[in-house]
């Protein structure tokens, strides 16, 4: 699709102008194809951007020399760290954390283009803008940049720097944090009759979405107004971080986000690539584009993970749960992207027991700087690294204290649970079905029948291992609004607009990044007004239209566009019924709306009707509005899921037979998409447990020098149907009843599928240190030490 000037001029004129609004939303343009990408959407006159990209993790700049490069055919401009230093800050981090010892935590803000020393491979160093981007690409090529090699960490556990990442952190440490109530946690620990203790990693991960970040910068100069065209997961959020960094009105800087195909976290942010083609546009009165190819995704995207924590349990003597202790080191790499310290804290902690009945519970979170790309939310966002930690925690200590880990389990769970619950964390649950979850799933999987088929493989020469993990989720976004600002709450809006044909136009603030948010708004709208859902268009992705917005992230869009758009809805006929009300000389409160009606006594046995849209019609704008909501109340998602594998002792290699899930999402909406939502989470979690692990350094230096990315996403071949059953207990914090579904896989599966390949190793003592990624060579190794 391609936008022309409207005036029929070159570059300098409105080209803003010829910008789309705010697309519809609908899961068929998707699967058809036909949805509308940030690269589909092209403008004459556009220019291309491509980045130097420091080759090293850590050096110091001696020189740049882009002479060469400003002098290649088509090149229009070359920028540095110092051509922009006056006019774009570094983009800083949101969340404001303290240490625990009530220090700040150490700023570390990502440059938009290094400076004076470069801090991950990768870091930008210019930004070259030519006609077309094999231009761009080849004149980039001829920068000369001088380094000097420093000394890097390539993970947490690497020996001290003689030169810091960070000067005001000398030891690389950014913040350290405490949650919890540790001197209960040390008594109960003391008295214990059992403690089991365990290392775990969860490896960084690459968020690897099928369509990589792009952008395009769009400037007016007779408005100085900017507008960013890119593939985020919330346009508001990325303006106002840009604004920031712009130092401007975020009225004057529009983002908009057309169809996304897959982001996982790594969306959500504002990037170094959409300031540089802003300023590009700015500096050039012509649009620039800017698209990552694959190999830049690894050096530039937020990865996700990077823990690696100590975690005890204490016991009683029948088994019941006493305390826990969990201690992660967080690689948080070169910089602090804009809400990475949350998510290695206040994300995860509220969680970290789960339904479980502890009766004390201490975090202790070390967050260090490492040379590596910066790390932020990744689909659960910290939710998975907590559970991983607290299920593979249980199953080691059923193991070691010779408890079935099912019954162990139960005895330390409640059942269904209809009222709110307090976990052993201070999260207030509303209900959950928990234990319930547990009894179901093992009884699908049919885990009374393994052992027989664990013979079977056995005469094959096959290893089977059968695991199993609970959950809990906190969906909502409440400790990310609450964190970026003290008693704030995550806020959505929602905008109407109906029309003469007896049609209505919604605007949400949320948005899709893949998934679908249409139907369910669709539903909800056509429910409460009376109408056909095929006369209802759902709108997202422009933050000129929608005011504000909390986009997609954390499992929460359900619940806060739904919140907005009750709220508008309620809006709406209220203003129906005054505007029925001065018609029909009654008041107000005498008029009733249902089943798209309005009505109202006229006396002597008459009424006086109207459907809503004879009111649009008649009153033209009458019902339309803008509703704004604060989300009060979360959601929580829990489940079981049950892995069964096969192990190959020839070659190591892991074959997942069967995986069952049991999830209470509440009220299903539209089961369709929460089957997908079920099915891509289990396959990231799936994949994190047995095949990806994200580049260190070394690789990394590579791939910047040209060489092939060796990552290895799943394929349909390693990821097997999930069989999901619906188990869901309406939630009593939305208008919906609904529950957050699209990371729950993400936080079972690691632990499942580990859990399985333990059990499968039993009797493989150096099995007992396997890490997740748990890859055939590794496991080989495993086996075969024995011998």
């Amino acid at each position: 699709m391609r936008f022309t000037h409207p005036s029929g001029h070159g570059p300098g004129h409105d080209v803003a102008a010829g910008v789309p609004g705010p697309l519809a939303r609908s899961e068929h343009d998707l699967v058809r194809g036909t949805g509308k990408y940030v690269d589909a959407l092209r403008f004459d006159g556009e220019a291309h951007g491509c980045l130097v990209r420091s080759p090293l993790p850590h050096a110091r700049i001696r020189r740049i020399d882009s002479s060469r490069a400003a002098s290649a055919p088509g090149v229009l401009t070359v920028l540095t760290g110092h051509d922009i230093a006056a006019t774009i800050r570094p983009l800083g981090c949101v969340i404001g954390l303290r240490s625990d010892d009530g220090t700040p935590r150490v700023d570390a803000d990502r440059a938009v283009l290094a400076v004076d020393r470069v801090r991950h491979v990768g870091d930008g160093v210019a930004f070259v803008v030519a006609e077309t981007a094999n231009q761009a690409a080849t004149a980039a090529a001829l920068v000369d940049v001088g380094y000097e090699p420093l000394p890097y960490r390539s993970d947490a556990d690497s020996p001290e720097l003689e030169v810091p990442i960070w000067a005001d952190a000398p030891d690389d440490v950014c913040f350290t944090w405490r949650f919890g109530d540790a001197p209960a946690c040390r008594a109960l620990f003391a008295s214990a009759h059992h403690v089991v203790r365990i290392t775990l990693a969860s490896p960084r991960l690459v968020p690897y979405p099928i369509e990589p970040r792009a952008a395009v910068g769009i400037y007016d100069e007779q408005t100085d107004a900017m507008t960013l065209l890119a593939n985020t997961q919330g346009v508001h959020f990325v303006r106002n971080v840009l604004a920031r960094a712009f130092d401007r009105d975020p009225r004057r800087l529009r983002v908009l986000t057309p169809a996304v195909g897959g982001g996982f976290g790594a969306k959500i942010y504002a990037y170094p690539e959409h300031a540089l083609v802003l300023e590009s546009a700015r500096r050039l009165r012509r649009p620039v584009r800017w698209t990552a190819t694959r190999s830049e995704s690894f050096l530039s995207d937020t990865q996700g993970r990077g823990h690696i924590t100590d975690a005890a349990i204490a016991l009683d003597k029948d088994g019941r749960f006493l305390a826990l202790s969990v201690r992660p080191t967080v690689d948080l790499g070169a910089y602090l992207s804009q809400l990475a310290p949350l998510t290695a804290t206040g994300v995860g902690a509220p969680v970290q027991a789960g339904a479980y009945r502890f009766q004390a519970v201490e975090i202790n979170v070390r967050a260090m700087f490492t040379n590596n790309v910066p790390v932020d939310a990744f689909r659960g966002a910290g939710r998975p690294e907590a559970n991983y930690v607290l299920e593979r925690l249980i199953d080691r200590a059923a193991r070691e204290l010779g408890f079935d880990p099912a019954l162990l389990r139960a005895r330390n769970l409640p059942a269904t649970q209809t009222r709110p619950l307090t976990a052993a964390t201070g999260l207030v649950i509303d209900g959950g079905r928990f234990l319930d979850n547990q009894i179901r799933c093992l009884d699908v999987a049919d885990r009374a029948g393994f052992e027989a088929r664990r013979r079977e493989s056995a005469a094959r020469g096959r290893l089977r291992g059968f695991g199993f993990a609970n959950y809990l989720e906190a969906n909502g976004g409440l400790q990310v609004a609450e964190a970026m600002s003290a008693g704030a709450f995550p806020v959505e809006c929602a905008t109407l607009t109906f029309s003469g044909d007896g049609c209505l136009d919604i605007v949400v603030g949320t948005q899709s990044s893949g998934q679908d948010h249409a139907v369910p708004l669709q539903r909800l709208a056509a429910e409460r007004l009376g109408m056909d859902p095929r006369h209802i268009t759902v709108r997202e992705g422009d933050s000129s239209v929608a005011p504000l917005g909390a986009g997609t992230g954390g499992s929460k869009s359900l619940l806060t566009s739904t919140a907005a758009l009750d709220q508008a809805l309620s809006d709406a006929v209220q203003r129906g019924k005054q505007v029925l009300a001065d018609k029909w000389g009654v008041d107000a409160e005498a008029v009733s709306f249902a089943d798209g009606r309005f009505l109202a006594d006229a006396g002597a046995g008459e009424w006086f009707s109207s459907s809503i849209g004879e009111v649009a019609t008649h009153w033209p704008g009458a019902l339309d509005g803008q509703s704004e909501v604060s989300l009060r109340n979360g959601s929580f998602a829990n489940g079981c899921h049950a892995c069964e594998l096969e192990i190959d002792p020839e070659t190591g290699c892991v074959t997942v037979l069967r995986y069952v899930a049991v999830d209470d999402f509440g009220r299903v909406i539209n089961e369709g998409a929460v089957r997908g939502q079920v099915q891509g989470a289990v396959a990231h979690g799936i994949a994190q447990a047995l095949l990806e692990r994200a580049p260190g350094c070394e690789e990394l230096m590579r791939i910047a020098a040209g060489g092939a990315a060796a990552y290895t996403p799943p394929t349909a071949c390693e990821i097997p149907d999930v069989e999901w059953v619906d188990n869901g207990l309406p939630s009593t914090t939305n208008v919906l009843g609904a529950k957050g579904c699209g990371e729950s896989g993400t936080a079972a599966a690691p632990p499942a599928v580990m859990n399985a390949v333990a059990d499968a190793l039993r009797d493989y003592p150096a099995a007992a240190g396997i890490q997740m990624p748990a890859r055939p060579a590794v496991i080989w190794k495993a086996i075969h030490e024995e011998r």
